[in-house]
């Protein structure tokens, strides 16, 4: 059973992936900037993470079981190949990641919302 979740939750989580994402992809050319933005992207979807699991631990759910745990593992590879892409993204596809981060906040806003206490 997933954790009913405030209305609040998914448009913030979904923004903060969704910035995470763009973050990948409007990573300057030196490196350090480069590393720095996509520093800035990991702590922004380690925070709708820690959002997700505080509002979890609140209802008495702790730890992963069952379909939570495997829904988390695919999230983690997802999020390692994210992570590979934007460490060699070209100045010239910003615009894709700015996209796919809005897609990426999208779907997460409607996959989360689903989940809303009515």
């Amino acid at each position: 059973m997933e954790p009913k979740l405030p209305r609040w939750a998914p448009p913030t989580c979904g923004f903060l992936v969704g910035a995470a994402i763009a973050l990948g992809g409007v990573s300057p050319s030196p490196l350090w900037l480069k590393a720095l933005t996509i520093a800035a992207g990991v702590v922004l979807a380690l925070a709708a993470d820690q959002i997700l699991t505080r509002i979890r631990a609140r209802q008495g759910v702790t730890g992963l079981r069952g379909p939570a745990r495997q829904k988390r593992s695919r999230t983690v590879n997802a999020c390692a190949v994210i992570l590979i892409c934007a460490l060699a993204v070209s100045p010239d596809l910003r615009w894709m990641w700015a996209g796919l981060g809005l897609v990426v906040f999208l779907y997460t806003w409607i996959r989360l919302q689903k989940q809303v206490r009515t």
